[in-house]
């Protein structure tokens, strides 16, 4: 039997305020911080330019650091076939992934909107190899998802700027 130490944790951020992807970047500053080795998977964002994919690939070239979306999910594309090419990567690494940190970025998004089958996705993590712990992120995880992990916090808005119609800013939205 395993002990919990051994087995990795599961953390899951979620939430309809700005700060999930944000706490699991910090998670894995800190993890780096211990010489871990730490895998990123970002599902939905596309490859538009942001800060954190800058500091990890520049500062970081060891981190695995991949995209799996087409960006905003209103726009055109395929962005379930995206997820589901994603996902088979995780799966990769969730068995496979000689590291200790995986995080899977907006995971709970893809499952919300129907592109992943949330019962194959729970399996998978539960099944993960050893000691590898892992962080999803996203609005509205799945009441599935939030049964097996370890850890739930959900990020709650009180006030945003977006609502004054202020846009994202560079460095401290993306």
């Amino acid at each position: 039997m395993l002990h919990e130490e051994d087995r990795g944790l599961l953390l899951n951020l979620t939430g309809d305020g700005k700060g999930k992807s944000t706490s699991a970047f910090g998670i894995a500053v800190r993890a780096l911080g211990w010489n871990w080795r730490v895998a990123i998977l970002q599902f939905l964002k596309g490859d538009r330019p942001t800060g954190e994919r800058n500091f990890f690939t520049t500062n970081f070239p060891e981190v695995i650091f991949e995209d799996w979306g087409l960006g905003l999910t209103n726009h055109p594309g395929d962005h379930a076939g995206a997820a589901r090419r994603g996902w088979e990567r995780a799966k990769e690494l969730l068995a496979g992934f000689r590291g200790e940190l995986l995080i899977l970025d907006e995971l709970n998004v893809a499952l919300r909107n129907g592109y992943l089958v949330c019962d194959e996705v729970v399996e998978s993590i539960v099944n993960r190899r050893c000691k590898l712990n892992v962080i999803v992120t996203g609005r509205g995880a799945p009441p599935e998802l939030v049964a097996v992990s370890d850890l739930v916090s959900e990020v709650r808005e009180i006030r945003h700027p977006f609502r004054n119609g202020v846009p994202a800013q560079k460095g401290i939205d993306y």
